[in-house]
Formats: C-alpha cells, sequence, structure tokens
C-alpha cells in the first residue's frame, strides 16, 4: 500500500468539511487559465488532457509538438484531426497490402488521435462526426489486435449498448477453457476505445475484458438519466450467453464517475462480482456539486450545465455514501494525492468506510485525478491485483 499521512476529518461526511480546499484550488487552476488567456488571447491546454492523452496512447513528442504548432486549444483539434486522417490514410495502404500488423499500428494512432481532438471540440455536430471517424478506425483495428476485440452489442431496455469483448489466448492458462472477466467502466463522457491500454494490462494476465459505452456516453455532451442497477443485469445477462466466459468469477474496474458506478453495483449485487477496482471515485456528488461542477467540466471541457445535471442524475441512480459499508468483496481503492476532483481524503474515507476483510488502499502522493501519471505499471500491478483473487 502507498501510504500518506490522513487528513481525514471527524465527520461522517468528509468532503463536506475538506469543500473550501478543493474551491481553492479549483479557483487557483481557473485563475491562471484565465490570465494566460486574458495576456495572450490563447486557452491552455489543460494539464490533465495531457497526461490523459500520453497516458492512454497518444505519443508524448508528438503531442508536445502538435501543441507548439497550436499555440492553443482552440486550434489544436485541427492539428489532430490532420494526424488522425495522415495516420487513417497509412493503415489504409498498409491494409491493402496485407500487412496487418504495421495497419492495426496506424489505425490505433488514428482512433487516439480522434479521441482526444473530440475531447477538445465544442461544436456538438463535429464532435459526432469526430467519433464516428475514430469509432470507425478502432474496429478496422478491432480484427488484428493481439489478442482481437470482438465488437458487440449488449441489449439494454428498448435499446442496445456497444462495446468490445476481449479474450487472452495464446496460453495453457486460457486455451479452450471459461476464463475470468473484468468489466471496465470509463468515466464521464470517454469512450470505450480509450481503454485499450487498461485491457491490455489485464489481458496479459488472463483476464477476459468487457468495455462499452454506457447509456448516452459515446458521442454526446453527457449522458442522460439510466437505471444503473438494470445496467449492471444487462451487462451479467449477456455474459451469461458467451460460453468462453466464467461468470462465477466477474470483476468490476472503474475509472472517475465509472469508479462510483462500480462500487453501487458490487453493492447492489453482492453475489454477482467477486472482486471490484474503484480509481478516483467521487464520494459525495451532491454535497459537493458546486465545486465538483467547474472541476469536472473544465477536466472534461464540457458544458458546465451539461456536466451539473449528469452529475445531478448519476448521484441519484448510485446512493453510495449511507452503504459502502455493505461491499464485502475484495476492493482495490485508488487515488491521486494532487486530484482535485477526488480529494485524498475522500479516497481514504471510501475505503474506510468498505467493510470487507480483503482490502487495499493504494494512494499516490505525486498523482492527479484518474492517476495518469502512474500509468502504465499501475494497470499491470492492479491486473495482478485482481488475479490473486480469482
Amino acid at each position: 500500500m502507498v501510504s500518506m499521512k490522513s487528513f481525514l476529518p471527524e465527520s461522517r461526511h468528509p468532503s463536506r468539511n475538506i469543500r473550501p480546499r478543493r474551491s481553492a484550488g479549483s479557483m487557483g487552476q481557473a485563475m491562471l487559465g484565465n490570465i494566460y488567456e486574458a495576456l495572450t488571447g490563447l486557452r491552455p491546454v489543460p494539464s490533465g488532457f495531457i497526461r490523459r492523452a500520453v497516458a492512454n496512447g497518444l505519443d508524448k513528442d508528438h503531442l508536445a509538438d502538435a501543441i507548439r504548432r497550436a499555440k492553443s486549444a482552440h486550434k489544436l483539434p485541427d492539428y489532430m484531426l490532420a494526424m488522425a486522417e495522415r495516420k487513417r490514410e497509412r493503415a489504409h495502404y498498409w491494409d491493402e497490402l496485407g500487412l496487418k500488423p504495421r495497419a492495426r499500428e496506424n489505425y490505433l494512432e488514428s482512433a487516439f488521435w480522434g479521441i482526444y481532438a473530440e475531447i477538445l471540440t465544442t461544436d456538438p455536430v463535429r464532435k459526432a462526426e469526430i467519433h464516428q471517424q475514430y469509432s470507425q478506425s478502432y474496429l478496422n483495428a478491432a480484427p488484428h489486435l493481439s489478442p482481437p476485440a470482438t465488437p458487440v452489442s449488449i441489449g439494454f431496455v428498448a435499446s442496445t449498448l456497444s462495446g468490445y469483448l476481449r479474450k487472452p489466448g495464446g496460453t495453457e492458462e486460457t486455451v479452450g477453457t471459461k476464463v475470468p472477466c473484468v468489466v471496465v467502466l470509463n468515466g464521464l463522457c470517454s469512450p470505450k476505445e480509450e481503454l485499450h491500454y487498461v485491457e491490455n494490462s489485464l489481458l496479459a494476465r488472463g483476464f477476459a475484458t468487457l468495455s462499452m459505452d454506457y447509456p448516452g456516453q459515446a458521442g454526446s455532451h453527457a449522458p442522460g438519466p439510466f437505471d444503473v442497477a438494470e445496467f449492471a443485469t444487462s451487462l451479467c445477462l449477456f455474459l451469461s450467453t458467451r460460453p468462453e466466459i466464467d461468470c462465477s468469477r466477474l470483476s468490476l474496474y472503474g475509472i472517475s464517475l465509472g469508479a462510483r458506478i462500480a462500487l453501487f453495483m458490487a453493492i447492489a449485487f453482492p453475489d454477482r462480482f467477486n472482486s471490484v477496482v474503484s480509481i478516483s471515485a467521487p464520494y459525495d456528488l451532491i454535497g459537493d456539486l458546486d465545486q465538483l461542477t467547474p472541476a469536472f467540466a473544465r477536466e472534461l471541457l464540457l458544458p458546465g450545465l451539461a456536466v451539473r445535471k449528469s452529475l445531478q442524475e448519476l448521484a441519484h441512480q448510485t446512493p453510495i455514501e449511507e452503504t459502502l459499508d455493505k461491499i464485502t468483496i475484495p476492493v482495490l481503492v485508488a487515488g491521486g494525492g494532487k486530484d482535485l476532483i477526488t480529494l485524498p481524503e475522500e479516497t481514504r474515507y471510501i475505503f474506510e468506510q468498505i467493510n470487507s476483510a480483503d482490502k487495499k488502499l493504494l494512494l499516490c502522493p505525486g498523482a492527479n485525478h484518474n492517476l495518469y501519471e502512474m500509468m502504465p505499471s499501475i494497470r499491470y500491478e492492479i491486473a495482478q491485483w485482481l488475479w490473486q483473487r480469482t
């Protein structure tokens, strides 16, 4: 366990006592950005965006070069989309020649450039177009991945959710046998394709992975209201139809708001999941709504009103504040010491409220939201922890 000094207040609801710290930190970051924009006429590229992009697939030097050329977050999407198109053209070229590994790498790079161009784009019509482009690039890469990614549709209420199912292969442990599966849940308005390297770390250890866009997630400003309990049931029903999946060994891996959803699913269905990983899960969405809204809006580069509505709806669908002690399965709770969205005190509080005899706390002092600075090594540490509890 990576330990930190505890600043946990006496109150049962720590976020109500530490809210001024979150507010002061968030206001300070926003003020620096506003001063820079006022002096230069340019909007700076958020540092959190850079950490996220590099951790999840973009080359650090190539991204730095694009930022230098664009000089502003307003112009950066055009440079990124040009790079995505260039990679897509190269992928088609190698694909036509039958050189699948080279085509795969270029399709993947095209998808990653597109994902982060969409995040920086504010026009909803343009965002939808970019989403379609990078989704297709990833879909083109999917059959050539190692192991491949199978596109799946998961029935949910009156619609379907799109996802990718990947099964480990090539080892004596997995060939011809049922394998354990990890359901991976991303943060707010973060697409399933962004989870590629999280999947790889789990696949390398022997898990199958299921990543999907939960309701309203992909290609939209914010998810609409959805029944998280019904969502969990739909996932389990889908996995039960897959002969390669051992449904007695299902785990949850959630990031940011996806972590909050994972914790709620573990509370609501204690007999369906073997273990749960929670990374940077926000604790009190309603009590901290006024501070969380601008923090998430800045992190995700989304309109504040849309973010506020999403947080309110998700809070009502995932009431974890008074029920964390119902979790008795193995739990790994992780967070960053510099996180201004999910403060380290809240991460520690979530950990302490969970009533499992097998739980682990990872508090990384130098990390921000979602621990992007710690990637990719921490992914493999988490995969190993999950495997030991399978």
